[in-house]
């Protein structure tokens, strides 16, 4: 089960940082130490972070094959990018879920 088909996780996040909250800030009532200001400061800065990181999902393009490729643009991007590594790359820009292997041998079928 992939992360974004896991709803709950984000809740479960939530529930222990607040618990991790309350007994920090019960800790800094008690006894207003360095060590206590730190774990407050680590928890504020870590809080935000896991709960953002959590929502960021790039999508993954579907797997392409080199047969799927037209001919004709593997012509055309050899022609107007001259070096063989530009053309891998605005091939595989052009193809999104084409392979790095399977662009470098329809830009060098030779090699």
């Amino acid at each position: 089960m992939k992360a974004r088909e896991r709803p709950w996780t984000r809740y479960a996040l939530v529930i222990l940082l607040a618990a991790l909250a309350f007994l920090t800030i019960s800790d800094l009532v008690s006894d207003p130490s360095v060590w206590n200001w730190s774990k407050l400061v680590v928890l504020a800065v870590a809080a935000p972070a896991l709960w953002y990181q959590g929502g960021r999902h790039r999508p993954v393009p579907n797997k392409i094959g080199p047969e799927s490729v037209p001919a004709e643009d593997v012509a055309a991007v050899v022609e107007e990018r001259g070096r063989t590594v530009y053309a891998i790359k605005a091939l595989r820009e052009m193809h999104p879920g084409l392979g790095l292997l399977d662009a470098k041998n329809l830009v060098q079928p030779d090699h």
